[in-house]
């Protein structure tokens, strides 16, 4: 599924340069704690040294269709669980 992505190959929000940021290192224990939740990251410009947080993940048109898609599959199969449960096992 493409909801991951790697954040190193976008453009700066500093100087607008293209794959010059690096992850960073956590600074305190408050930047720890937001590296560990796997959703966000740290990075270092190399051009300009900017550095700030990045989110790891980005929910494009097709994921978006695929997690629509799935929902109501399991919608679908709840539903029809029920009625299966309610319907043949009294």
């Amino acid at each position: 599924m493409s909801l991951m992505k790697d954040p190193s190959f976008d453009k700066c929000p500093e100087c607008g340069s293209i794959a010059t940021l690096r992850r960073s290192r956590a600074q305190n224990f408050g930047e720890s704690l937001i590296k560990s939740s796997g959703l966000f990251n740290y990075f270092r410009c190399r051009n300009c040294g900017w550095r700030g947080i990045r989110p790891n993940f980005s929910l494009k048109k097709i994921s978006a269709k695929n997690v629509f898609i799935y929902l109501g599959l399991i919608i679908f199969v709840a539903i029809l669980t029920r009625f299966v449960i309610t319907r043949f096992i009294k």
